[in-house]
């Protein structure tokens, strides 16, 4: 793929790196061992508002084939400090912040994190942030 088929998003890179890293890092931490992590990048139509047309936006997903997260505990996941499984996340090395900070860095780019688990079957997570030309993406 060339520059033209290049997805581009404007934000701070280091605190996109960041986003990255931590959701990977939670699919091979809480994955189930010898398990899988997809990561998949999709361009998407927002709907029009406001007079305005069509939008893209890139949705980023990470997705996991470990346990699943029960539906009880997803409203809570990007609070900080909050663990599903207290033991086991402090067996993994988990601090109960990755997913606040993950939050926080979206929020700051006006995207938006979209958890979707599946108890048994695995967890994705997906960043979405809105598309700009490549003209854009390097004004601050």
């Amino acid at each position: 793929a060339g520059l033209a088929d290049a997805a581009w998003v404007r934000g701070d890179r280091d605190e996109l790196t960041q986003v990255v890293q931590n959701l990977v890092q939670n699919g091979i931490k809480y994955g189930r061992p010898g398990g899988h992590v997809t990561i998949r990048l999709v361009c998407e139509r927002a709907a029009a508002s406001q007079g305005k047309e069509t939008a893209r936006r890139y949705r980023l997903s990470i997705a996991d084939d470990g346990p699943g997260i029960s539906p009880e505990h997803l409203p809570r996941l990007t609070e900080r400090f909050y663990r599903v499984n207290v033991t086991s996340s402090r067996e993994k090395g988990g601090t109960g912040l990755g997913l606040a900070i993950v939050k926080h860095i979206v929020n700051r780019h006006r995207g938006d994190l979209d958890i979707d688990s599946k108890v048994g079957q695995g967890s994705t997570f997906s960043v979405v942030l809105d598309a700009v030309e490549p003209a854009d993406a390097a004004r601050p």
